[in-house]
């Protein structure tokens, strides 16, 4: 009988071994992948009235985000005329990281940030990214609102935030429809 316990170590002692040089061969760990990209974060947005939703003047919408992973949050808005408002982190709500595991609503309520419909009307976006990386800057703050107006590519912003996040990236997209009344 001690003579299997033995083996059964050997053998645990081998597999480490084997998997740390396996790992260590091809630049990698168990929290991050060989290819050196970050480990994927899965983010799921939606509206308090759920997805697919036409909301229409002076409605006042409401998101919820969920996480699997706890993560540094950057939301961006696109107007129906195109214009790109950064909308977290910023004087509104600087707080940006959340836990996993629920619907965040976002704003929250203690912020006094409202998202009501007004013009121009037609196809808009909320653009959420996730990262390891809880410093990462944009250009063009009012220093005022707290507000930054950016000129920026859904893409552009999420190759240059993949590109500041280490261990960590996700990223999803709601489109949502608004109309006069």
């Amino acid at each position: 009988m001690p003579h299997k316990i033995q083996t059964s170590r050997l053998l645990a002692i081998c597999w480490m071994l084997i998997s740390a040089l396996i790992f260590s061969a091809h630049g990698a760990t168990p929290d991050k992948p060989a290819n050196n990209s970050p480990v994927k974060l899965n983010i799921d947005i939606t509206t308090h009235l759920g997805d697919q939703q036409v909301f229409v003047e002076h409605d006042v919408i409401s998101f919820l985000i969920s996480l699997d992973k706890a993560a540094y949050l950057y939301a961006f808005y696109q107007d129906a005329a195109g214009q790109v408002t950064q909308i977290l982190p910023g004087k509104a709500m600087p707080e940006h990281f959340f836990q996993p595991g629920q619907y965040l609503p976002f704003p929250s309520a203690n912020s006094g940030l409202q998202f009501q419909v007004q013009k121009p009307f037609g196809e808009e976006q909320l653009w959420v990214f996730g990262s390891d990386n809880g410093e990462i800057q944009f250009h063009d703050v009012n220093a005022t609102t707290g507000i930054a107006q950016v000129a920026f590519k859904q893409s552009e912003l999420e190759n240059y935030i993949r590109a500041k996040s280490a261990l960590l990236f996700g990223t999803a997209a709601l489109v949502i429809h608004t109309r006069r009344q």
